[in-house]
């Protein structure tokens, strides 16, 4: 069975396994994947990930932030699916909850937070929003 958002999935098992404070989620490698999760690390959402290969299969194995009983990720929300792509120009890139939370975009300088797309100038695909 294909996957048609693999996006949507990471998100879903990240979300999932903060919800219960698990120390780590296993997601399926890709190499767009790594690229987000570069950025949430760089954001300090989550604190490392690692490629592992077993059976020929590789998967990133993604540790969560925890602070005692607070998570360092409130809340994912998706935005651009495959069948509805949002776009902003470098004019409209979106605050995320009075910049307590940032936007992950993808742009032609690569994958990156708002703050980041804000200060290089350049607008993009908006792939989610998290805090």
């Amino acid at each position: 069975m294909t996957m048609t958002d693999p996006i949507a999935d990471m998100l879903t098992r990240i979300r999932n396994a903060n919800a219960v404070f698990k120390p780590y989620v296993d997601i399926p490698f890709s190499k767009f994947k790594i690229k987000i999760l570069d950025v949430l690390k760089e954001e300090k959402y989550i604190k490392e990930y690692q490629v592992i290969e077993e059976n020929n299969k590789k998967f990133i194995r993604v540790h969560l932030i925890y602070f005692g009983e607070k998570k360092a990720i409130t809340e994912i929300k998706r935005m651009s699916t495959p069948n509805r792509k949002i776009y902003v120009s470098k004019d409209k890139i979106p605050i995320v909850k009075e910049s307590y939370g940032i936007a992950v975009l993808t742009t032609p300088k690569g994958v990156m937070s708002n703050k980041k797309a804000k200060e290089i100038g350049v607008g993009g695909e908006v792939l989610f929003y998290i805090w």
